[in-house]
């Protein structure tokens, strides 16, 4: 039997972005994979990025960057 897939819509808004990181973060942490991810505005930059390879700590780090 084959696993269900999981997918991820994300909000727009900049602080809602953070949230999104820390969702992921979870999921990660229990070792769910992430089949889809789907984001409007700020969640399609926190999608694009973490689905192009970036870790949900790069993320961050960037994220803090760009606030300062």
């Amino acid at each position: 039997m084959s696993r269900p897939k999981i997918g991820l819509a994300l909000g727009s808004g900049g602080a809602r972005g953070f949230s999104h990181l820390g969702v992921i973060k979870v999921l990660e942490q229990h070792q769910i994979p992430i089949d889809y991810i789907a984001g409007s505005s700020m969640g399609a930059l926190v999608g694009a990025f973490y689905g192009a390879g970036q870790s949900v700590d790069q993320n961050v780090s960037i994220g803090l960057n760009f606030q300062t």
